[in-house]
């Protein structure tokens, strides 16, 4: 019940304060444009996004239900969710249009050329778009710290672990280069995978952490400067540091999809959507989150021992990151 009404009063919040914000507007107490208007309830609605995306967390960490862990008929595994998978979804929309406004912005002052679309849809769109990253973002974390979820992290004691798993993964002279680096034995069967892989773990999904979070932070300073007065040279780096950080979310954008649509990987792309993954494909590739599922664990032993060969997941280099 309570978590119920932290979501209601979450919601009850959001619209009320973007109510207001939108009121203000039309009043015309502020007699702005349109692109310093959208700029300013942006930032005025932060608070209130962040608030329901904190309640919207909540509700996912405490108590809620993944449903069956096998799917009748096929026995399919449940990888994701139904709220990762639609959370997921607007991320990926989220990241597409910030792209590709912020893309189009940076283009347009670099070449100094009349824009075919009105600049000022443009930077709504933008608007739009980072109030959705943030909010999946912020919802996502405070589901994960509430929870203690550390599936996609490499987990303490676990670096050389990890190490040798994702030296496996890699196209052979990019991991024996690690091997080599960090004195592991290749020679020695590659740890079982987990349900997300080494690369994932490792790679993957920390540069999701830089770059969103980079973007996140220099995208809110610089909305801030109609409220707060940032000094000019802060925030030339500021907007220096967001550029960088769009071209780098862009690379990874790229790596994501390199990865996720490799046939070898199809299925994983397909679990996005779905929510299951063939039984099959998980004790071929996954092999050490299969263990756990059928021994009815809830999370991974701290080092198990390295069990006999198992089949090696499909490389990051020919197959790419993260599902």
């Amino acid at each position: 019940m309570s978590k119920a009404v932290i979501l209601a009063a979450g919601v009850i919040l959001f619209v009320v304060g973007v109510a207001i914000s939108y009121l203000i507007w039309l009043s015309g107490v502020q007699p702005w444009g349109q692109l310093l208007t959208d700029n300013f309830l942006f930032a005025r609605s932060l608070p209130f996004t962040i608030g329901l995306a904190i309640a919207v967390g909540f509700w996912r960490a405490s108590g809620w239900h993944w449903g069956p862990d096998r799917r009748e008929g096929d026995q399919a595994i449940r990888r994701f969710a139904p709220s990762t998978i639609w959370l997921h979804a607007l991320a990926g929309i989220a990241l597409v249009a910030l792209i590709a406004t912020g893309g189009w912005q940076y283009l347009k002052g670099l070449l100094a050329a009349d824009s075919p679309i009105y600049m000022g849809t443009v930077y709504r769109v933008h608007y739009i778009a980072a109030t959705l990253l943030i909010f999946v973002s912020v919802a996502f974390v405070t589901d994960w710290l509430l929870r203690n979820e550390k599936s996609l992290t490499i987990g303490r004691g676990q670096f050389i672990r990890t190490m040798r798993g994702l030296a496996h993964e890699l196209p052979k002279p990019l991991g024996t280069t690690i091997g080599y680096a960090l004195g592991l034995d290749l020679r020695r069967a590659p740890p079982p995978t987990e349900q997300f892989t080494y690369y994932e773990r490792s790679i993957s999904f920390p540069l999701w952490e830089l770059s969103i979070g980079l973007i996140i932070l220099t995208g809110v300073i610089k909305a801030m400067r109609y409220i707060y007065p940032i000094p000019g040279e802060l925030l030339y780096w500021v907007s220096a540091v967001h550029v960088g950080a769009g071209v780098l979310l862009g690379l990874k954008l790229l790596d994501h999809l390199r990865y996720v649509l490799a046939p070898s990987r199809w299925p994983l792309m397909v679990s996005i959507a779905s929510g299951w993954i063939p039984a099959g494909y998980v004790q071929k590739f996954h092999a050490g989150w299969y263990q756990r599922i059928n021994a009815g664990a809830t999370t991974p032993a701290a080092a198990p021992p390295t069990p006999a060969p198992a089949p090696a997941v499909p490389s990051a280099g020919s197959a790419g990151g993260d599902s």
